[in-house]
């Protein structure tokens, strides 16, 4: 079994794995969703009634597609911290060590698990975006899609830095914690057209998704900076998880609570 083979085999196990847990907790997921949909609502009748706008204005449709990569956009960044934490919970995380993969690739392809459901739901979001903006919004899916995805990579190399932190400072979910309010920003920031914003990580992706869907268009030359951009940050989250899980091994610190 070559190499490639070998990772398609971790990832229909990882796939697998999924469908179980999802199976398992069926009943968490569909209330944690129920939860981030009713408080969005919230938010979103909060704007509305504070500006004196109603829904059907169109004043508050970038919020809505926000909220949507918003929500793509965490899978990709929380998936590399979030299984450190569990396994580190857990007590799983040196076993998985001892595993044919290195870690840094198993959180690789429990990464791309997580973002292949945030996929799922975000063309399920788009979808439900049309018929509230009662087709306002005529959302190209496959070019919003495919920015979103071109992007998700700079914020999968975000996630990497935090797992590695993980492994360092034990009881540190805070600090998943505290990276939200910048997800959300990085969302919301107006990095198109092109300008100093767009350096940051996923900004530009989400930038011109949105500007796709107001009817704008998006030229050759801003998607290869989204992919730049998503190499630049996925290189340097690799490399410095490499570095914070090495030394969490010296140390003698991987997986302790």
């Amino acid at each position: 079994m070559n190499k490639l083979q070998r990772l398609g085999w971790h990832f229909r196990n990882e796939l697998w794995r999924g469908l179980f847990m999802a199976r398992r907790y069926w009943v968490e997921a569909l209330v944690g969703m129920g939860i981030l949909f009713g408080l969005f609502g919230g938010l979103l009748f909060a704007v509305l009634s504070v500006s004196g706008k109603s829904l059907a204005s169109g004043e508050v449709d970038g919020l809505i597609l926000g909220f949507a990569l918003w929500m793509f956009a965490n899978a990709a960044f929380a998936s590399a911290a979030t299984e450190v934490a569990e396994e580190t919970e857990q007590r799983g995380l040196e076993q998985l060590c001892l595993a044919p993969l290195p870690l840094r690739a198993l959180l690789g392809l429990r990464t791309a698990r997580r973002v292949l459901g945030g996929v799922l739901l975000l063309l399920l979001t788009l979808w439900l975006i049309e018929l509230l903006t009662a087709q306002r919004l005529q959302l190209h899916y496959l070019p919003t899609l495919g920015l979103a995805l071109l992007a998700a990579p700079a914020l999968t190399g975000v996630g990497y830095v935090l797992a590695g932190l993980l492994l360092m400072i034990k009881r540190g979910q805070m600090l998943v914690a505290a990276a939200y309010p910048l997800l959300i920003a990085l969302v919301a920031l107006p990095a198109y057209p092109v300008n100093s914003w767009a350096l940051l990580p996923y900004a530009l992706g989400a930038a011109s998704a949105k500007a796709l869907a107001a009817g704008a268009a998006v030229p050759a030359s801003v998607w290869g900076l989204i992919a730049l951009n998503s190499c630049f940050y996925l290189g340097l989250g690799l490399w410095l998880y490499r570095a914070l899980e090495g030394r969490a091994k010296k140390l003698g610190v991987l997986g302790h609570l």
